[in-house]
């Protein structure tokens, strides 16, 4: 099988990007996609990014595959690419928007900048306190 990808590289992070708004790739089942991620036998990517059609109204749903098997809501890293990605393939709107496991993103492009709207905070809890060697440490998850 014959894949067209685009590799991108942001934040010295890089990705492997595919097109998968037909629906073909099956990407959770797919250990060809871990594969490709390998610096030594494969592309080498630290994750893959996927363009399918939304499932809850925005533009495009995007999913991100780490190289080591999981999904991932980490959305910082590859939101603007994801964005420049998807304005490649035609998506020629003056705002964009895509379903992520963290949300709905939106992500606009004035003055060929690309500028993203994250989703709202959630989960927040209060520091919490840590003793170790009879110091107290503050952590906020």
């Amino acid at each position: 099988m014959q894949l067209s990808f685009t590799k991108m590289n942001g934040a010295g992070n890089d990705f492997i990007m595919l097109d998968n708004r037909d629906g073909k790739l099956a990407l959770d089942s797919s250990p060809h996609r871990i594969a490709a991620c390998d610096r030594h036998r494969g592309v080498g990517a630290d994750g893959v990014l996927a363009v399918e059609p939304s499932v809850q109204g925005a533009d495009f749903r995007m999913r991100y595959y780490t190289r080591r098997r999981w999904r991932s809501r980490n959305v910082r890293q590859w939101s603007a690419l994801l964005a420049r990605f998807a304005r490649r393939l035609g998506a020629n709107k003056a705002e964009i928007s895509f379903e992520t496991l963290a949300g709905i993103i939106r992500a606009s492009f004035p003055d060929n900048e690309i500028r993203v709207a994250m989703s709202d905070p959630h989960s927040h809890r209060p520091p919490v306190g840590l003793e170790i060697n009879g110091r107290t440490l503050e952590f906020t998850l």
